[in-house]
């Protein structure tokens, strides 16, 4: 079973390869979309994650301290984990537990994201 102290390292060393960090946010979209009925909530966040650290991997978007990198990598990797704390393919409670690391992770990292989104923004403006 993988615990959020797995994902973080995985996470840390995800992020030292630009191809790995866009590896893990293309996987996380395809797999974010695949249960975005079974996530409610939780989708928006594993899309607004994935695409905060796609466009900081390819360079577009380069203000993120590190620690929020981590924190938003590594809930992205232990929403990927089949093998969790609460198995994902036990019906009903699966993705709870992935659902509670996505939320905290946006609780920790707010102003980051909310800096990111307001930067989005004003790339979809121009």
């Amino acid at each position: 079973m993988a615990d959020l102290s797995f994902a973080r390292r995985r996470a840390e060393r995800i992020l030292r390869s630009v191809s790995a960090t866009r590896w893990l946010a293309r996987l996380a979209l395809q797999r974010g979309d695949t249960l975005k009925a079974r996530l409610g909530d939780a989708a928006d966040d594993v899309r607004l994650f994935a695409v905060m650290l796609y466009d900081w991997a390819t360079g577009r978007y380069r203000q993120v301290p590190w620690s929020t990198l981590v924190s938003l990598a590594a809930a992205l990797v232990y929403f990927l984990i089949p093998l969790d704390a609460i198995p994902d393919p036990i019906i009903a409670l699966g993705l709870l537990d992935d659902a509670g690391v996505l939320a905290r992770a946006g609780t920790q990292c707010r102003g980051d994201i909310e800096q990111y989104r307001q930067w989005r923004s004003g790339q979809e403006e121009g």
